[in-house]
């Protein structure tokens, strides 16, 4: 099997292209998919923007008629309701953006993987060959 060097040339030119080109615009594709995911299960933004309403909606309307001891403690709870919505959403929100900072984390540690192969698998060939030759 004689292979010419042109065709050899013209195989690595084509796989180096494809592998530091095309390559890393899907990475950056599916990179971007993962974060997208990420913030969009989390609702980060909607949570964002229902930050201090009351938790699932809970909370007392206000009477009628004026009574100052009922209307400051309806008051109250209206503010409680409030600070346990703002607390939940705040959580969710750290998990969701705790996640997002670890997928952001893993995606560069893999293009990293990704930008340094062809030089981890050529040195593992060449290792391996100088190990068969000089046993």
């Amino acid at each position: 099997m004689n292979v010419p060097r042109a065709k050899l040339i013209s195989l690595l030119e084509h796989y180096l292209s494809w592998h530091y080109g095309q390559a890393y615009k899907d990475i950056y594709g599916v990179w971007t998919n993962f974060l997208w995911f990420c913030f969009n299960f989390f609702s980060i933004s909607e949570l964002f923007g229902s930050l201090l309403k009351p938790w699932r909606r809970m909370g007392e309307d206000y009477p009628k008629v004026f009574d100052f001891k009922m209307i400051l403690q309806i008051l109250v709870v209206n503010i409680l309701m409030r600070i346990v919505g703002a607390v939940v959403r705040l959580l969710v929100i750290t998990i969701g953006l705790t996640f997002a900072s670890l997928v952001f984390l893993i995606g560069l540690v893999l293009l990293g993987i990704w930008t340094i192969m062809p030089i981890f698998i050529v040195a593992l060939i060449v290792i391996g060959l100088s190990l068969i030759i000089h046993g």
